[in-house]
């Protein structure tokens, strides 16, 4: 008896979904932006950054000027992306 109740309960979501309203959204023109121009990289910019050497044993002094050595790395690194990222800049006068 118990079965029979619960069927229509688990049907009863599935009807409500033939009820409801379909929104459709009014089309609108879409401007496409026009072919797009690739640009050579720069060699310099895409060299790898390099990684400091860590010694066998390293001193605080040495942990300290490695970890601002690194600073320094990522700050360079970061610079290249910055200057790839800007050739895409159309006011750059390329």
């Amino acid at each position: 008896m118990r079965t029979h109740a619960l069927i229509p309960l688990c049907l009863l979501p599935l009807l409500t979904a033939c009820v409801t309203e379909k929104f459709v959204p009014v089309p609108e023109i879409v401007e496409v932006p026009g072919p797009v121009q690739w640009r050579e990289i720069p060699a310099d910019l895409v060299e790898p950054c390099d990684k400091a050497e860590i010694p066998e044993t390293l001193t605080y002094g040495q942990a300290i000027e490695l970890w601002a050595d690194d600073r320094a790395q990522i700050d360079t690194c970061n610079g290249r992306l910055a200057g790839i990222e800007s050739l895409g800049d159309p006011d750059d006068g390329n």
